[in-house]
């Protein structure tokens, strides 16, 4: 079969199953879940990616503590989308939720390399392992949004376009700008999202916890519809 009738008459999500299976082996790999030919894993044994997610084009997995004994240093959720061109360096880890999205050229960043010394080349002296960058359950990332240092992003949350995160986030907040602040929070009393300054107890007793929330997302979504055309160029237009 050539690849012009392959393109042509395999549907996509059949397509992307297929081109997956080469990427098997040390990879931690979901069923149903799709990495771009062109992502760059280092740490192959120390990423795990959850079922029907897609790792889109040119992105670049790095994990720079390897051979870790206590689970994966990067963990990406089932149900989520991660868009071309981001970055992701771990120190600790990096850990998503499920249902996670993030567009072109996001960066979640949590080691460094050592400056201690400066009498030593950089380049040689290591990097940190100290921090943890955590995502929780159905999170969205806008283009550009960089996630730096020791950071928790509570499940329900968007953050916007060219934001730059640097502390933690409530659950089922909007966050903008750089520095990064909260500039919303969503009301399940009103069903809205909310300025902050508006915010109420009684808004924050009928947030639901993650658990509760995964169900709510799981009863309204039983199918979830992943834009796998969008991973790479090379999957054909529409």
């Amino acid at each position: 079969m050539n690849f012009a009738f392959f393109k042509k008459y395999i549907p996509i999500r059949i397509r992307c199953r297929i081109l997956s299976l080469r990427r098997r082996g040390r990879l931690k790999l979901g069923s149903a879940s799709y990495v771009h030919p062109t992502v760059q894993i280092i740490g192959l044994s120390d990423v795990v990616i959850g079922r029907q997610s897609c790792i889109g084009a040119f992105t670049w997995i790095n994990v720079n503590h390897r051979g870790r004994a206590t689970g994966p240093a990067i963990q990406i959720g089932s149900n989520s989308f991660i868009g071309r061109d981001n970055f992701f360096s771990s120190g600790r880890e990096i850990i998503f939720g499920d249902y996670c999205l993030t567009a072109k050229g996001c960066n979640f960043i949590c080691s460094s390399h050592k400056i201690d010394n400066p009498a030593k080349p950089y380049i040689s002296t290591g990097t940190t392992d100290d921090e943890s960058i955590r995502i929780g359950t159905n999170c969205f990332f806008g283009v550009n949004a960089t996630v730096l240092g020791n950071v928790a992003i509570g499940y329900g949350s968007v953050i916007g376009a060219n934001a730059f995160v640097t502390k933690d986030v409530p659950p089922f907040s909007i966050v903008l700008g750089n520095p990064a602040r909260v500039v919303k929070r969503y009301s399940f009393s009103s069903c809205k999202w909310i300025d902050i300054d508006c915010l109420e107890e009684d808004d924050l007793r009928e947030m639901p916890s993650e658990e509760n929330y995964k169900g709510i997302l799981a009863d309204t979504s039983a199918e979830i519809s992943i834009p796998w055309i969008a991973a790479g160029p090379d999957l054909g237009n529409l």
